[in-house]
């Protein structure tokens, strides 16, 4: 007769695993005595620990500027809806939530998103809990989790990303907590938690499609795959998602035409051997807890645990996605090492050594604590997505300069940007210097426009001289886009330009403007 894991934990530990009580046993290992951990104790400890990433956020908060995401992001607060082409809406809503409270501030809304990064410090000193963790097993696995670089960099940028791993580690701890305490009403609750992050970003469906990867394959998963609470926890999440699928649906699948685009851009970006290595570097010391955690849990009989962020780290390196993608699933393997690494001191020392290393590597460039003119002139900055936060307001200036220059009116001229940093940017900073409203086709600025656009007068913004020549009868160069800092970003050294559109832009739009694509 086949057992739980439940059960072959309660056999080797001698009580209850549940509770966090008992003798635990692990198998070829000394026994451990293990004291009861209250849930107030350990989630103080979170806490404490989740308090390491925030305060070093805060003191840097907004060191350099907007990154052109921000920008995007910001206006799509301006324009709430059910879906964007390129990401969920829950990003959009919670940067209207923000505005309408406190305004389109930098630091206000890289805290909102940063607070779920900062979060799952204390759900991953939880997931030891659940596995019969030690205090201290605990201590371990919540502090290399907050000192990743994933984690530390969680308030550098208002981002979707931020969101994803609140949500991720959230739906590991709900999915640990069910298979091993054998609870199958947790899936129901982990299934608004996975229904919430769909909307945050799409990458937690593949740790969903992992999971039930795992649970089909595995016994202990084939006996929650019949359980109507698990049932439920999928009704729900896909009842979640339903918004935004009718928002697809509506808009002709927009974000199933950007994702093969955005694909070319993440391999292009991410060869093979930088997925590898950046996932190390992401995931810190946590990356040595995971490779021991891996191995403990499939030893404990809990293969289906073992088995997702495998299966999310394969899928995620065909996939071609970035570094950090497959890291947040991990977290329950990074708890499982917490256990043993608690008595293992050269498993320890290890993750130390290589925790430090990471943070001396891949610290600068997630976190803005260097200086600007030292992260610049030391190549910090474009190492990583800093060097998108330099420019917008001297490129808005240019903009604004040719504007009056060229003596044009809002009703027979508009500014149109070519993509959404740039428009996002003119969105931002444009009606302080007398610009109008920018326009731009890319992505969902597409859906922000005028219904009527009888203009064919334009400045455009960041086109290049080839697409100029298509889509202008006439056009000269007012400007080349420069920086004060000098710094080499996609931006600097396009062109701002005077055009006589060779129709008016309504007519252009649908078949010359508008694009999904990268």
């Amino acid at each position: 007769m086949s057992v739980g894991p439940s059960a072959r934990l309660r056999q080797e530990n001698g009580d209850r695993i549940p509770r966090g009580t008992g003798r635990v046993e692990l198998r070829s290992e000394p026994a451990l005595e293990v004291p009861a951990t209250p849930a107030g104790r350990t989630l103080l400890l979170g806490v404490g620990l989740a308090l390491i990433p925030a305060a070093i956020g805060l003191a840097v908060l907004g060191r350099y500027g907007w990154h052109r995401d921000e920008l995007y992001f910001l206006a799509a607060a301006h324009h709430p809806s059910l879906g964007y082409v390129d990401f969920p809406p829950l990003t959009a809503w919670i940067g209207w939530l923000v505005v309408e409270l406190a305004g389109p501030t930098l630091g206000g809304l890289r805290v909102a998103t940063a607070l779920a990064s900062w979060s799952s410090v204390i759900v991953v000193a939880l997931i030891p809990r659940e596995l019969g963790g030690t205090l201290r097993a605990q201590a371990i696995a919540a502090a290399a989790w907050a000192c990743s670089p994933l984690v530390l960099g969680g308030g550098s940028l208002f981002h979707p990303t931020m969101l994803d791993i609140g949500a991720q580690v959230a739906f590991v701890w709900l999915a640990t907590r069910a298979i091993v305490r054998e609870q199958p009403r947790v899936w129901l609750i982990a299934g608004i938690v996975a229904g919430v992050g769909i909307e945050a970003k799409y990458t937690i469906l593949l740790t969903l499609a992992a999971l039930a990867i795992a649970m089909a394959a595995t016994a202990t998963g084939r006996r929650h795959l019949r359980s109507p609470w698990l049932w439920g926890g999928v009704g729900v999440a896909l009842l979640l998602w339903v918004p935004n699928l009718v928002w697809q649906v509506q808009h002709d699948w927009p974000s199933l035409a950007f994702s093969s685009s955005q694909r070319a851009q993440t391999a292009a970006d991410t060869p093979v051997p930088a997925y590898l290595g950046e996932s190390v570097l992401f995931a810190g010391a946590g990356a040595v807890l995971a490779i021991v955690g891996l191995r403990w849990l499939w030893r404990r009989g809990l293969a289906v645990l073992a088995l997702v962020p495998l299966l999310v780290y394969a899928g995620w390196l065909l996939e071609r996605g970035r570094g950090y993608y497959p890291v947040p699933p991990f977290a329950v393997a990074v708890a499982a090492g917490s256990i043993a690494a608690a008595h293992r001191p050269r498993v320890l020392a290890g993750a130390g050594a290589v925790g430090l290393l990471t943070l001396l590597i891949a610290g600068p460039v997630v976190v803005p604590v260097l200086p600007t003119r030292f992260a610049i002139d030391h190549g910090y900055v474009d190492a990583g997505f800093f060097k998108d936060e330099f420019g917008w307001p001297e490129l808005t200036d240019q903009v604004a300069a040719a504007w009056r220059r060229d003596g044009l009116q809002p009703a027979t001229a508009v500014v149109l940007a070519e993509n959404y940093g740039e428009a996002g940017a003119l969105a931002r900073f444009g009606p302080a210097r007398g610009l109008p409203a920018p326009l731009s086709g890319h992505l969902s600025w597409q859906y922000w426009r005028p219904r009527d656009l009888p203009q064919r007068d334009a400045l455009m913004v960041g086109f290049d001289p080839s697409v100029l020549g298509r889509l202008c009868a006439t056009w000269h160069t007012d400007a080349t886009i420069s920086n004060a800092e000098g710094v080499d970003n996609e931006e600097r050294g396009r062109v701002i330009a005077r055009c006589r559109l060779v129709a008016p832009l309504g007519t252009m739009w649908d078949r010359a403007i508008a694009r999904t694509e990268l």
